[in-house]
């Protein structure tokens, strides 16, 4: 298994990250005892009753009850718009990947071996997106994240905004962006950008920054719980600067966020809001492509248009780097969810060696963008998985796709009734451009 040069050795296990919770409370804990010295356990245990429990009650109250990172968006000359030519483009996506484990560094290897143009995080560098978080995983010393030739990008996740995003957007995104002749990264201003050709545009979308309440304990009731709804900012972006929903431009739209547009899942959420806020653009009816994170798992759905959202062919990638915990209430079905019935496929395989709390296998996707065709293949810590193959139409604005399953079915069953083809199923209707 590859692995990048130079990369020092991860500082966590997966097991630390077992049953994750929700919790801000529980994630800024678990980030102040991994703090705790190494050595014998009652060394620890001194170090953070001396130490670490204030830091954690200091940290968990700023971060509950102190403001969140103003919301910066793009000034001067760069607009988060960039045109990757007519050459083709190689683009490694990974989601929910930054634990600074032995198999975070090793799917980060996997990317490597493609020497991909660009880099893509779609979000959660754990437990809070705390500077030292930020360190280990992306800007320090031998940290193992991946950056393209042509640049590297990232999106919030909820993870991050457990630290109010500071790190996020003071440490990270400042060593990404695009990369000037020399190869220095020009830093990314934002939490969202686009990256475009003359037929398809890849727009990373910000869900991550109103993803956390501020309210304990309300915020769990469904009438006040986080929306995760675009900020007004970003919306402004994608009005003036993007100009989404002209009528005149007809290119493919593949959509990243963090979090995701439908599930099937129990102890998951559908964030409807920003679908609907992409409808005001785009109208319910034109079908895009949309990858998420979030859950930890890969799965794929059947184009759906949900509520007064928009049509999407949506794909969960959030098995970057978190155990794949498989025996739990993340792979039992939510029957109320309205992804349930759109559900074509989700990995379930256990990887060989977990014993009796079986775990997954982690991965993440390549992008491979030539003109009028878009190529997504699924990988994995063995290898290739399966891929998709994507044509946009300038002149109806549709898209139109064809799968390659993997090579042995039984490796990846589809759910009962479903089958491959499901998952890029054409839309015959044509786009009314006018209604947009």
């Amino acid at each position: 298994m590859a692995q990048p040069e130079n990369t020092r050795q991860p500082t966590r296990t997966q097991a630390d990250y077992s049953s994750m919770s929700h919790s801000l409370l529980l994630n800024h804990l678990k980030t102040e005892i991994k703090k705790s010295k190494n050595g014998p356990l009652l060394n620890k245990i001194t170090d953070f009753f001396s130490k670490r429990v204030w830091s954690w009650i200091y940290y968990y109250l700023t971060s509950r009850f102190g403001p969140n990172y103003p919301y910066p968006t793009y000034s001067g000359t760069d607009k988060g718009i960039y045109h990757l030519g007519d050459e083709t483009a190689k683009i490694a996506i990974v989601a929910d990947w930054a634990t600074d484990t032995a198999e975070s560094t090793a799917v980060a290897g996997e990317m490597a071996y493609h020497d991909p143009d660009y880099t893509i995080h779609l979000g959660d560098t754990y437990f809070v997106g705390a500077p030292h978080e930020i360190v280990e995983n992306f800007v320090g010393r031998g940290a193992p994240w991946v950056h393209g030739k042509k640049g590297s990008f990232a999106v919030l996740g909820n993870h991050e905004m457990y630290a109010r995003g500071v790190s996020f957007f003071k440490r990270l995104l400042p060593t990404l962006g695009m990369k000037d002749a020399e190869g220095n990264s020009l830093g990314q201003q934002t939490g969202f950008f686009c990256l475009q050709n003359d037929y398809w545009r890849i727009l990373a979308l910000d869900t991550g920054y109103h993803s956390i309440g501020k309210i304990p304990v309300i915020e769990m009731l469904p009438w006040f719980a986080p929306d995760c709804h675009f900020d007004p900012m970003l919306m402004d972006w994608l009005r003036k600067d993007v100009e989404l929903g002209d009528e005149k431009d007809r290119r493919g739209l593949l959509i990243l966020t963090h979090h995701q547009y439908i599930t099937a899942f129990q102890q998951e959420s559908e964030y409807q809001m920003p679908a609907n806020q992409l409808a005001s653009f785009i109208g319910q009816q034109r079908p895009v492509v949309w990858l998420w994170g979030h859950e930890h798992k890969l799965s794929v759905f059947e184009h759906a248009q949900h509520g007064s959202g928009i049509t999407a062919y949506g794909r969960c990638i959030g098995h970057g780097g978190m155990p794949i915990e498989l025996d739990t209430k993340e792979f039992q079905y939510d029957n109320k969810s309205f992804g349930v019935e759109k559900l074509v496929m989700v990995d379930r395989r256990k990887k060989p060696g977990t014993g009796s709390y079986p775990l997954g296998y982690n991965g993440y996707v390549m992008l491979t963008l030539a003109a009028d065709t878009l190529e997504i293949s699924y990988h994995d810590q063995t290898g290739r998985l399966f891929s998709e193959s994507w044509k946009a139409s300038l002149e109806t604005g549709l898209i139109s796709g064809t799968i390659t399953p993997p090579t042995n079915p039984e490796m990846l069953p589809t759910e009962p009734g479903k089958n491959w083809d499901d998952a890029v199923s054409s839309i015959s209707k044509s786009i009314n451009f006018s209604n947009f």
